[in-house]
């Protein structure tokens, strides 16, 4: 095989892969595409939790009102949160595991 046989066949095997390439990014795409909005809605998600980490006065402020407006409703849910509270500790301790 001479050198010029090579370098075809070398260029050919580059072309091959470049196609191959080109149709696995396709095929990536699409399927980056499905997720595009449950993405955008968990980044939406992300970007909450950050202010409200930040500005932690105002989620008490919001609990409070609640707790002025509703005061039963507001019992109802801090049992709810406090059960919520648990699960979450339990589970980053590794202590809680589902059934």
């Amino acid at each position: 095989m001479g050198a010029e046989q090579r370098l075809v066949q070398l260029a050919r095997r580059r072309a091959e892969l470049v196609a191959h390439s080109a149709a696995q990014r396709a095929e990536l795409g699409d399927i980056c595409h499905v997720w595009r909005v449950p993405m955008a809605i968990a980044d939406q998600g992300v970007t909450v939790w950050r202010f409200l980490r930040m500005h932690p006065a105002l989620l008490v402020g919001l609990g409070v009102a609640f707790a002025v407006a509703r005061p039963r409703r507001a019992v109802n849910w801090l049992g709810r949160g406090w059960a919520l509270w648990r699960v979450f500790r339990g589970m980053a301790a590794g202590k809680w595991k589902p059934n």
